[in-house]
């Protein structure tokens, strides 16, 4: 107190109004007591309130209220308006812009109330001699300046929250559409990978049921053999279809785990083309949980299109498949010696209906949907093909579901 004193003696006009904001010994014991009861209520509003789920909006709104009268107390026993800290109802005023709009303006409007409160809780300091009346509008100013200073705040911190808002609401549901977009184009590529995979089987159906009258005892025994094969193969796709389990399998939803090892079952797909499949680096023990049956009716049709490629070219035929495991990612390549393509038809290979094959062999989607169904596990293909030398199609997917 002895050096405050000194100061006030050198230099009054700059220490008085510092002074007048710092508690008194009179005024000390009833700080302390709001200082104390606001920091109770805040703990029980912690402890007992948020744990049991019983704030609301009303209650959040409320507790600002509360903290402004507050704030409005504790100004008034500390030099009220000349107090330099009656900035800080900025902050309730703030937090009330993340509540709602009707309790950031009762905020907003509870502070200024509370502002101008200040001016009848104790005696204004006079200022110099001379500019008593400067001193006093410069005070008005000051909750004119307040007023003016809060509605701006409130109004723009109010509409960056209601953007920020909009913003995320807007991007959930275009979250939502392209998640139910692509369910749609998954059930698509399946139902089109189906009806893709039932044309081998009624092919072939279709060619022995013209030669049966063509046959002997012997050779039709063998086609109906063949035929009832086929029919069990389609009954197998379409029934692949209309189940629930397969159709969420498909999507890549709760796909149970199996080993790159299996991969060697798809050989038949090829008829009498020799395939050859070999695994590097121990892929053959690594475990995937993308869906067995999607990767498998991939590496089918991979290995269909290179058996009919080589069925083209004369001379060897054979086809090779490579299987490798890098940074979780799972690499197959499928090689095969047979016509291939030239440049301007390896680049249209995985486009809707192209297709290499006789007219009315193929609808040209087989690539196509390897591709979208691929890229829905998160995978990728890639083709590189000379003429007369054969194809080699490669194809990337993850081990693990993304």
């Amino acid at each position: 107190m002895g050096a405050a004193a000194s100061l006030m003696a050198f230099a009054p006009q700059l220490v008085a109004p510092v002074l007048s904001w710092v508690p008194t010994s009179g005024t000390i014991a009833g700080f302390v007591a709001i200082l104390v009861a606001l920091a109770m209520f805040n703990v029980y509003v912690a402890r007992v309130v948020l744990p049991s789920g019983r704030a609301t909006v009303t209650f959040a709104g409320l507790q600002l209220l509360a903290d402004s009268a507050a704030l409005t107390l504790m100004l008034g026993l500390t030099g009220g308006a000349t107090n330099p800290f009656t900035t800080l109802y900025f902050v309730p005023i703030t937090l009330a812009t993340q509540v709602s709009p009707r309790w950031t303006w009762a905020v907003a409007g509870a502070s200024l109330a509370g502002f101008g409160l200040l001016y009848l809780l104790g005696p204004l300091p006079q200022g110099p001699p001379g500019h008593e009346h400067h001193f006093a509008g410069h005070l008005q100013g000051m909750w004119f300046s307040f007023g003016v200073t809060g509605a701006l705040i409130t109004y723009f911190v109010h509409s960056i929250a209601m953007s920020v808002a909009r913003q995320r609401a807007e991007l959930t549901r275009l979250r939502d559409q392209a998640l139910e977009d692509r369910h749609l184009a998954s059930l698509g590529s399946l139902a089109a990978g189906a009806a893709h995979e039932l044309g081998t089987p009624l092919g072939t159906i279709a060619v022995l049921a013209s030669e049966l009258p063509h046959m002997d005892s012997v050779e039709r025994d063998d086609a109906a053999g063949s035929i009832r094969h086929e029919v069990s193969r389609c009954k197998k796709i379409v029934q692949r279809m209309s189940t629930p389990d397969a159709r969420v399998q498909a999507l890549g939803a709760d796909a149970e785990p199996w080993s790159l090892a299996e991969l060697r079952s798809e050989r038949r797909a090829t008829g009498e083309v020799p395939v050859e499949v070999s695994f590097e680096g121990g892929s053959e023990d690594a475990s995937c949980d993308l869906p067995r049956d999607a990767i498998g009716q991939i590496l089918r049709e991979l290995l269909a299109n290179a058996a009919e490629a080589c069925r083209r070219r004369p001379g060897k035929r054979e086809i090779r498949v490579r299987v490798s495991v890098a940074d979780a990612m799972a690499r197959i390549q499928v090689e095969d010696d047979g016509e291939g393509m030239d440049t301007a038809l390896a680049g249209a290979a995985f486009d809707p209906f192209f297709s290499t094959k006789p007219e009315g062999s193929g609808m040209g989607l087989g690539l196509y949907l390897t591709r979208a169904q691929l890229r829905q596990l998160g995978g990728s293909i890639s083709a590189q093909s000379e003429p007369g030398r054969g194809t080699t199609v490669t194809i990337n997917f993850p081990l693990a579901s993304t």
